[in-house]
Order: C-alpha cells, then structure tokens, then sequence
C-alpha cells in the first residue's frame, strides 16, 4: 500500500495538511499508526469557525498547528557565553527531547547532551561546568552541576524536601558558589558556600529566624543581611568586628525595596526603591553615611530591573514598561557601546550573560511575534545572530499587540494590551479576557504564545492591568486593598465594557480566562457575575481565600504581611467573613455558563483541594464543569505535552462557547501519549 496516498484520501475524516506533515517526520510509523490513526481522527476533525463575525470572513489567515505554539522541533533558547569568552551554551530540541549544545567559538565545534529534567542554566565561573535548576514541580527546587568535558551530573543543594536559590558566583573563586537553602528549617534560608569539583557544603550564615535576604558583593565578600522585625525591614551590615551588624536602610512592609548590586567595596549599595515616593527608582545608597542619590526614575512607570556590570557591579542600563518595553544607557560614556539598544520599532531585550572581559554579551530580542538571539561584540560593534524562536516563521500570520488605556468607573486610568485576529474586518468578535496571575504582577508587551493562538483561533484577547498591578507605582498598587472580589474585578468588568462600547467584542460571547489570581478572578466573574461571561477557563485558581493563606508555604511567611493587608488574616474573625464573602466557593450555586478548571496535583501556592471542593460542588449540582487534574504540575504547567493538551482543550472549548475555529488533534499530541 502507498501509504502516504491512501492517508490523503483521508483528508475528508480531518486529517489535516498540518497532520499529514507531520506524521512524514516519523515515516516508520506511518504504516503502524495508519488504522488506529484514522479512527481516532474520526472524533478530532478540525472546526472551522461558527461566530458570524469569522464565518463571512473570506480573508481569514491560515490555522497555525498547536504544535508551533507549544512543541515546535525548531525551538532554541537561553544562548550564553562562558566567563572566559570561548563557548557558547543554549537549549534546543533535537529529535524530541532537549538537549544542551556547546560551542567551542575557537574551534567551532559543538557538542550535544540531553537535558532531562533541568530547567535554566548559566555558566560556572570556571567555563567548564554548567549550573542547571533542577525541580519536580514542587518548587522545591534543587541545583546541579554539569561538567561539559567529562558529562556528568552532580547536585550542588539537597533533592526533594527543600528550596534552595543560587544567590550568586565570584569571578575570583570560580571553585565555589553561593547557595540559600530551606533544608534546616522550611521557613527560613541559611546560606551555604559550596565546592564544585568535591561538592562540599560549608556553612557561611545561619539565619538568625527574621533574616529575608543575604548580601555577598562581586568579590565574594559576605556583607551583611536584611533582617524583618514585625512592619519593618532592614539592611545590616557587617561591622569589621565580624560580629555586629548596623542598620543602614529601613522599610515597611507597604513599600517595595530590592538590592540590585554592591558596589565600591561595599561603600554603595544600589536600590530600586519606592521608600517615600510613589514610583520605584534606582538609588545609589552610600553606606558610611545613609546619604540616597537618586540615579534614575521613569516619569509614568516604575524601574522594572537593572542591568549591572559584571565586575564592577555599577548599574549600566534601566529597563521599564510604560506601554512598548524602554531602556537607558545610565552612563553617558557606554552610548555608543550600547547603539544596537537603539531601535526605531519596539522590542524588549534582555542582556543573558557577558564574558569576564565584558567585550561579548548575548541578548535576547523579544517582539510581540517571538524572540531573536545575537552574541554582541562591544569592540568591534559587531551583532551575530544565534538563534530564533520558531514562531518567527509565522510572523505574517501573527496578530499584533497594542497597548490600550481606558478609564475605570471611579476614574482610574487602567492600562493594558488588546491583540486582534490578523486579516479580521473590525466588527463585534468574539473575546477571550485573558487576567494575569500575581495579583502583584503585570502583562507586558511581547510575544506570548497563548494570546497570538487565541488571535490565530479568531478570538480578540484583552489583557487589563487592573488595579494592584506592579509596574504603575505606589498609589495604584495599592488602590487594591481590600478590593479581591471588588474594584479590581470591577476594573476587569469596565475593560469588558469598553470593547463592547468600542464595537470591538461581542457581548455575548465573551469568555474569562487566567492562571492563579487569573484563575480566582474567572471564578470570581463566573459566579458573581454570571451574566457577562459565555464561558470560563480557570488554571490552579484559588477558590477559597481563607483556606489558601492558611496552606501557603512555610517560606512565604515574609510575604504574610501583604496578603493580611490586601486580602486579609483569617486568624482574625472579621477578616475571614470578608475572606468568605469574597471566595468563589461559596458562591458556586450562581455559576451557570460552562467552565473549565485546571489543576496541578504539586501546586504548593493554590492546592488541588481548592479546585477539587469547588467542582465536586458544581458536579453535585449538575453545572457545566470540566475538570482537568494533573498529577505531576505545579503552580503551571510547563511540560510540552501538557502544555500542548491545555491548548487542545482551551481551543475545543471555546469553539462550543464562543464560535472561534479548532485545528482538531495535533499529530504531536498523538505522539507525546507514545513518547
């Protein structure tokens, strides 16, 4: 049988070009799979759209595969220089699983291994071994080191029972790093200086019980720590006794203050701060004296993150996202050395990593259509492109992201991003509301893959920085509290109302969607609102406020105080009536439209039983609920093949709820229940 021609007469049972392309990848199983094959595509068929704003369009771009979306075989990410300017290091699938790639830049050879189970790496001070994170979706992650001339894996931090965070590296001591880790006692973190070659862990600092944060300066120099007593926090320094320590910066807990480096052999700490001002800046903090020296603000938005140099730790560049992702050269003299920073559309780059010399750096380069990789060189001005991600293929057929502001009923200017299906005339379409998670978060402008999928499927997608979001200051964080269940999903319903207005959405066919916060204010406009949503997609949403802060993680207890603030303290009576009156459980008889709810079985921040009471509550009452668990997530999900069933599932249900189209089964889908 020719069996490439007998699955193409299939066409008409749904086996799309996209499928057929894809099953070519795998030609020996082209004959084993072609019967159980075609049964099964039988009840996958791709759905064109039934909306009629996508029903009459005849201009209607092609339906990209879920698999460019989620499991592409192109995709390649995380390029990195070793300290010593002679390798590069990134990730990139090869066959179906990822593997770590190695360039020697002097001999141009590359090397492969597969990175099974680790997730992020950066180069050893050594330019020999990798350090990777290493987690099983508990957030009790632990670190590995990867030797790239003898491959071989070994643990730098304890595995499974405790969380531990690589604080930093030295470039003088490339034999050891810096790691905080919770295996003492699950609250707090003791700082461990560990050997990479024995794996020897010695003690530096045992936390005293109230110590949030340590600081070790670029030359490994232990300089003091920052200590949480009650509503007020602390930077200490380390006197030259090597017993005391001395206050030089405090805090209260509604401020929000971070160090980003030290500097001048301790003399300056840098800060991004909003302490007594609204917006978050960068400060140079002179330690000797308390005296503050303001290095830069944004006149709209916060500081989001600072780029410091790699030496000397003096900040370079300061990044914010007031609509398009901005950027400044802090030092007048580096001008010309950061030109390629000066683009006339926008885009958001990251600096990933620098050579010891700081002449090579890599950078990423994001835009609303996906991400470019280039290796920098600073003397010579020169861009190499390394790599791109696969959605750049489809860039043609990807939507565009504008920012949008609109105002709220009691006069807030609320500010977001609307992404609108390419090719599409401008009348009523359907719309997914799509609410970050957080809720002390924001959306920002690039590429996100599940936004450009809804676009492509034919629905608008709104993203609003309600009321709480990081990123607009002081004043408009905290307009949020006490407002779960309130102003901030009235922010949500206002936004709502503006497409309508703007003859952007149709009203009936508006669906609610997020993850986390994201996931509680689905449910939150499912059950309190019922009326203005068509249907909703909930991923590990809380659904009972009370319960979620009591089952937090040990080692949130410094992150208590703003949850008791914004939210409330359900040790306290009257705070947990108001938790309950806020908390979709208990509202879940006034659900009615469909809802579908996804939950990690390791989620440690909003656990299984929150999504568990809230759906058996729903299938007792015989609502429209689907419920789909996943044994081995997290707080996300990440693996591919559950991210590419998520996508599956999210596009066949809003196809039945708000008409937009469905490619059907995805051959990658069939093959991760094989693989």
């Amino acid at each position: 049988m020719n069996t490439n021609i007998s699955l193409r007469r299939h066409s008409g049972l749904c086996l799309n070009d996209g499928i057929y392309s894809s099953l070519k990848q795998f030609p020996s199983l082209q004959n084993w799979l072609y019967f159980p094959l075609c049964i099964l595509l039988l009840t996958a068929c791709a759905t064109p759209s039934t909306h009629p704003a996508l029903l009459e369009n005849k201009n209607f771009l092609k339906l990209i595969p879920v698999r460019d979306f989620v499991a592409s075989r192109d995709s390649n990410w995380g390029y990195q220089i070793s300290p010593d300017g002679k390798k590069l290091a990134w990730l990139a699938v090869q066959g179906i699983s990822i593997h770590i790639f190695v360039k020697d830049l002097e001999s141009n050879t590359t090397r492969t291994f597969q990175a099974k189970n680790f997730y992020g790496f950066e180069w050893a001070q050594d330019s020999r071994h990798l350090i990777f994170t290493h987690s099983q979706g508990d957030e009790n992650t632990a670190y590995a080191s990867f030797d790239t001339e003898q491959p071989q894996v070994v643990f730098l931090s304890p595995q499974g029972g405790a969380k531990a965070v690589l604080l930093r590296q030295i470039a003088n001591d490339p034999a050891h790093v810096w790691i905080v880790h919770n295996q003492r006692d699950k609250s707090l973190f003791d700082l461990y200086k560990v050997n990479l070659d024995t794996q020897e862990s010695v003690l530096v600092a045992k936390n005293p019980g109230n110590a949030s944060n340590v600081l070790i300066d670029a030359q490994g120099v232990f300089r003091g720590r920052i200590i949480k007593r009650g509503d007020i926090s602390s930077i200490e320094l380390l006197q030259t006794d090597a017993t005391t320590y001395k206050p030089v910066y405090q805090w209260s807990s509604s401020d929000l203050v971070e160090v980003t480096s030290i500097a001048d052999d301790g003399a300056t700490l840098y800060l991004l701060s909003n302490k007594g001002r609204d917006r978050k800046v960068l400060l140079a903090l002179t330690t000797t004296t308390g005296a503050e020296t303001l290095v830069y603000e944004n006149p709209v938005v916060d500081v989001s993150y600072v780029y410091t140099h790699p030496i000397t730790e003096k900040p370079l560049l300061a990044f914010t996202d007031p609509d398009y992702p901005k950027v400044e050269v802090l030092d007048p003299s580096l001008r010309d050395t950061f030109k390629f920073l000066n683009r006339q559309t926008p885009a958001r780059i990251n600096i990933r990593s620098s050579d010891r010399a700081f002449q090579h750096l890599t950078f990423s380069l994001n835009t609303d259509k996906g991400t470019e990789w280039y290796l920098y060189d600073m003397a010579r001005a020169h861009l190499e492109q390394l790599g791109a991600s696969p959605s750049l293929e489809h860039k043609n057929e990807l939507a565009d992201m504008q920012p949008i502001s609109i105002t709220s009923r009691d006069g807030i200017a609320l500010r977001g991003y609307l992404t609108l299906p390419k090719n599409v005339p401008a009348r009523p379409l359907p719309m997914v509301l799509r609410v970050h998670g957080g809720p002390w978060w924001r959306d920002a402008w690039g590429y996100d893959s599940e936004v450009q999928f809804l676009a492509n499927r034919g629905y608008a997608v709104m993203q609003l920085n309600y009321r709480g979001s990081l990123g607009y200051g002081r004043h408009f964080e905290e307009l949020a509290i006490g407002e779960f269940a309130g102003k901030m999903q009235d922010d949500l319903l206002d936004g709502v109302q503006w497409a309508i207005d703007k003859h952007i959405a149709d009203p009936n066919k508006i669906a609610i969607a997020g993850g986390s916060y994201g996931g509680y204010a689905t449910l939150v406009g499912m059950s309190f609102t019922p009326e203005k949503f068509a249907c909703g997609i909930d991923l590990f949403g809380p659904s009972d406020l009370a319960k979620l802060v009591e089952d937090f993680p040990p080692y949130w207890k410094f992150e208590l105080d703003r949850w008791h603030r914004f939210v409330g303290d359900p040790t306290n009576p009257a705070d947990r009536k108001i938790m309950h009156s806020k908390s979709p459980l208990f509202k879940a008889d006034n659900i009615n439209k469909p809802l579908l709810v996804i939950q990690g079985g390791m989620d440690v921040r909003v656990r299984a039983d929150q999504s568990e009471a809230l759906v058996e509550r729903l299938q007792r009452a015989h609502k429209p609920v689907e419920y789909w668990y996943i044994p081995e997530a997290g707080h996300g999900i990440h693996h591919w093949p559950q991210r590419m069933k998520q996508f599956r599932k999210s596009e066949d249900f809003l196809a039945e709820c708000l008409g937009g189209r469905s490619g059907g089964m995805d051959f990658y889908q069939l093959g991760s229940w094989l693989f």
